[in-house]
């Protein structure tokens, strides 16, 4: 499908007229094509500034200046004329045209009409109420009266066309006056949007901040004007833990899809980032007359609630779930161009977890535990067949081990998969499996040893795939060390003599955030060089709570001392800027398109959302409640 083609749909595509087919189509053409995704931003920013335009309610005179105009009743006339031949009415014509006529021009009446795109109700759900109008009873027979039954219908059509187009033009009227008031041609200023009374509008077009509060999630754009945050989720829905956006695709800033968990209905729900198309998955997530809320605390329920992966493409999402109520969890793969779920059935039987998508999205990696014996297995999408990776009881001796974090290489032509084993805070080695052209071989191990954390980047050491490793003595994490997925790499020392206890890649793997000595969790802040080793101090009081946070560009780092924001320059520490907001913070945010926007939420006691400018040191407040969630980005094109 080209340009042309797909530019002839958009208004279709924006109302969800299109067949699923051409759906498909114009959504594949739009995720590749810049110039038609403009188009469809406009066409949606249109809607929403058309549906926030007031209701048009002509005065009386203008009604009667309308319907008496010559032009008009000419219309009506030669209107009537077309009806009662094409309906070879027996009654003379011109007593008829009069007496129709009269009756229409005294009867119209000009309606009110709403701005923005229709409700998407078929033609034949639309009540008769709408189009009804009253006629006389004029001295025809009753056979005659039979034979007109129809009429009235076609001529209140051609009124409501007639009325339409006397409306656009006091419509066009207002416009011209506003953009003559306002003194900048061509422009609308559209009243401030009300409150979300059950508003089914789309959000506004631009780059938005979503986070989750009370059960909900909600959005902002990021324009630096200040808007309030609006909720993206419907109000009779309560959305758990382990929501996701879809992956950044090229030419874009952020995803456009989320996923999250009813937990109410124990459904998987997608909606579009401007908060349209809200779709529950059609599978069933626990065992029908279970009680919900009895089962997500449970090892199951985090399960659940937690594996929620979508593809890097953003067409597919996996997630896992106990229909059967058996306590052990079946993966499924959700389809968002079809609408259609297919479970994966592996050879093993077991509890699934920890699914994860290669880069090229052929391949899904997931996690299967059976007696106690965790193995990791490939799921090939072309073939549709699963390897046994690695039986990790038998790999590592142990079989109370699980895995912590798994992940693939960044190599789609050498695709590995890698993970680490251990419990939280007690990690035991990690470990790589390569697969396709070595897939016989078995897993070998990277490192091994005591770790407190062990942090994995696909974009460190020049985005071949590395792990970050904290190592433990006397039960205090010393040092951090590098180890990358290259075999026979061994481990690279980032640091010496230190105490850490947290650690953070930054987004290209080039660089790591340490916190040294901490303290009632502050500690002294370190910028240290993934590859050279070269450290530098930051701060000696720097929170881990809320976690540091790195910008898109990987120039700036954000991190609070519990009541001060700091912004420092990640390739010099010294120069910081000291933001004039002052607080508890919760959470702290980069956008991903602008570098220096950020988003900072406070706590009590005095909660707040605001969206800082640190190039001048200025913030706006979104909102008065703050969020303790850290938040993701989203785009609405």
């Amino acid at each position: 499908m080209n340009c042309e083609q797909v530019e002839e749909r958009l208004s279709a595509y924006l109302d969800n007229m299109l067949a699923p087919d051409e759906r498909r189509t114009t959504t594949i053409h739009l995720q590749a094509c810049p110039h038609c995704m403009m188009l469809l931003a406009e066409l949606r920013q249109h809607d929403i500034l058309l549906a926030q335009l007031p209701r048009v309610h002509p005065s009386a005179a203008l009604h009667e200046r309308i319907f008496s105009a010559p032009e008009m009743r000419e219309l009506a006339r030669l209107f009537v004329d077309r009806v009662l031949i094409s309906d070879e009415q027996t009654q003379p014509l011109e007593f008829m045209r009069q007496q129709a006529a009269r009756e229409r021009i005294e009867r119209l009446q000009l309606i009110s009409l709403p701005g923005g795109r229709a409700p998407q109700t078929p033609a034949e759900e639309i009540p008769s109420t709408r189009l009804q109008t009253s006629f006389r009873s004029s001295p025809i027979s009753g056979a005659h009266r039979k034979k007109r039954l129809f009429t009235p219908w076609k001529i209140a059509v051609a009124a409501l066309l007639i009325v339409t187009l006397g409306t656009a033009g006091l419509f066009s009227l207002s416009l011209r006056k506003q953009a003559t008031s306002s003194n900048i041609a061509g422009a609308i200023t559209p009243p401030a949007a009300g409150p979300a009374s059950g508003q089914t509008l789309p959000l506004a077009a631009g780059t938005r901040f979503v986070f989750w509060r009370a059960g909900a999630l909600w959005s902002t754009l990021v324009d630096g004007n200040g808007h309030q945050p609006e909720r993206l989720t419907p109000s009779n829905i309560t959305v758990g833990a382990g929501w996701v956006v879809s992956p950044t695709l090229a030419g874009h800033v952020a995803g456009d899809m989320l996923a999250y968990i009813d937990v109410q209905r124990a459904e998987v729900h997608t909606v579009r980032s401007d908060g349209q198309r809200d779709t529950s998955i059609p599978q069933a997530l626990l065992q029908t007359g279970t009680q919900a809320a009895s089962v997500w605390k449970t090892t199951t329920g985090q399960t659940i609630l937690s594996s929620l992966a979508w593809s890097n493409n953003g067409n597919m999402l996996a997630f896992v779930g106990d229909p059967s109520g058996s306590g052990q969890t079946n993966l499924y793969l959700y389809s968002t161009t079809t609408n259609k779920v297919q479970e994966v059935t592996p050879d093993l039987t077991g509890s699934i977890a920890h699914p994860v998508w290669s880069l090229d999205d052929t391949r899904l990696a997931f996690t299967l535990t059976h007696n106690g014996v965790v193995s990791i297995l490939d799921y090939n999408m072309q073939n549709q067949g699963t390897l046994d990776l690695s039986n990790l009881a038998t790999a590592q001796g142990d079989s109370t081990n699980s895995v912590l974090t798994l992940g693939w290489s960044p190599s789609a032509s050498a695709p590995a998969v890698t993970w680490s084993l251990g419990t939280s805070g007690q990690i035991s080695s990690v470990w790589i499996h390569r697969v396709g052209v070595d897939s016989t071989l078995y897993p070998q191990r990277l490192a091994g040893g005591e770790y407190l954390q062990a942090l994995y980047s696909p974009r460190a050491a020049h985005d071949a795939g590395s792990w970050l490793l904290l190592t433990v003595v006397a039960g205090h994490a010393v040092d951090i060390w590098r180890v990358d997925l290259t075999p026979g790499a061994g481990l690279v020392p980032l640091s010496s003599g230190k105490q850490i206890s947290f650690a953070r890649w930054s987004p290209d793997g080039s660089s790591v955030f340490y916190l040294d000595r901490a303290s009632n969790g502050v500690g002294s802040g370190h910028l240290v060089n993934a590859l050279t080793g070269a450290d530098e101090q930051l701060s000696n009081a720097i929170a881990v709570d809320p976690a540091p946070d790195w910008s898109a560009d990987n120039q700036q780092l954000a991190y609070s001392s519990g009541t001060q924001i700091t912004i420092a320059n990640a390739l010099n520490g010294s120069q910081v800027i000291r933001l004039n907001l002052h607080g508890p913070a919760t959470a702290l945010a980069w956008s991903p398109s602008t570098a220096h926007q950020l988003i900072v939420a406070f706590g009590a006691p005095t909660p707040g959302l605001y969206l800082v400018d640190t190039l001048h040191n200025t913030s706006s407040q979104l909102d008065h409640l703050g969020s303790s969630d850290q938040g993701q980005w989203t785009a609405i094109p």
